[in-house]
């Protein structure tokens, strides 16, 4: 079952800084290819301003770890890693699915739309007394056939909690959802009376939509 928990874990999580390269206990995570050649040379502190911009921007979804060489609190998932697998998933793509399916049913069931999962686009994780996920993936948008990009964070515990904090649409993309069937003139006349449909102008429109 889904549980939406609007307390602390709705919080965006701000970034901050665990290792800096050459510290105690500092590994270089595969996912950083930046080295210590590359131009801007960037301060722990100033890489740690770009990493807050980053997370504000984009509500810690979409960050680009390759301009990095410091350690932050955020870390992307590798999707056909063994890195979150156990019994009942082979891979980390195959519990983030799991978890992105469960979440947009629970928003279809919510918003009264009928979105379906297509895969998992990427992912982002930091600690929240558990595991904070930040997914990434793509849905197809029954109104016009659509492939569109969906985000939600889920905090998830194996044996523990999995609190599904929101779904959505993707933000800022200037893309219309919709969510439902196109309802057309044609189809209305197979369901609805003559003598109704005379009395009515019937426009090709959706009945909701939302921009993103």
């Amino acid at each position: 079952m889904c549980d939406i928990d609007g307390s602390w874990v709705a919080w965006l999580e701000p970034a901050f800084l665990l290792w800096k390269p050459g510290g105690r206990g500092y590994v270089r995570p595969s996912c950083m290819t930046r080295t210590e050649e590359d131009k801007p040379e960037l301060t722990p502190e100033e890489e740690l301003a770009l990493m807050t911009k980053q997370v504000n921007a984009s509500d810690g979804f979409d960050i680009d770890f390759s301009s990095f060489l410091c350690v932050f609190n955020y870390h992307p998932a590798i999707l056909h890693s063994d890195q979150f697998a156990d019994d009942e998933f082979d891979t980390t793509e195959d519990l983030l699915k799991s978890l992105a399916q469960e979440a947009l049913h629970d928003h279809n069931g919510r918003h009264g739309t009928e979105y379906e999962f297509v895969k998992v686009v990427k992912a982002n994780f930091h600690f929240a007394c558990a595991m904070m996920f930040l997914i990434t993936f793509q849905v197809k948008d029954p109104y016009d056939d659509m492939v569109k990009l969906f985000q939600t964070r889920v905090r998830h515990g194996k044996h523990i909690t999995t609190n599904y904090v929101f779904c959505r649409p993707k933000p800022n993309q200037g893309v219309e959802y919709f969510g439902i069937k196109k309802v057309v003139k044609r189809d209305i006349d197979q369901v609805v009376p003559k003598d109704v449909v005379k009395k009515q102008k019937l426009e090709d429109e959706p009945l909701c939509a939302t921009r993103s």
